[in-house]
């Protein structure tokens, strides 16, 4: 299988997306994938940003990406027909159920 991008998530959903992580190990694939990819936190490269898998992201448009704040992990929390959910090591892997 090949590795999906962010670019293709990006364009196969539309409304917020959200990434989960399960590891540092898997955080840091996405910094290193998002950054290939050319995209950033505002003015940071995403390896420059660090955070923990802990934390949550959203691919938003424009090829940036935001660290969840109190109101987006409410809608993460409650989903809703444009609020998805994404295991970012099983998209990454190609796994077809990779929305939670």
């Amino acid at each position: 299988m090949n590795k999906m991008t962010l670019d293709q998530l990006r364009a196969q959903l539309k409304g917020h997306i959200y990434l989960r992580f399960n590891s540092e190990e898997e955080y840091e694939d996405f910094l290193a994938a998002a950054q290939g990819e050319g995209f950033s936190f505002g003015e940071h490269l995403p390896c420059e940003y660090g955070g923990s898998f802990h934390d949550m992201i959203a691919l938003c448009e424009d090829k940036q990406l935001a660290l969840c704040n109190t109101f987006s992990r409410m809608a993460y929390q409650c989903g809703g027909e444009n609020v998805h959910r994404i295991d970012y090591a099983a998209y990454a892997r190609g796994d077809a159920d990779y929305i939670i």
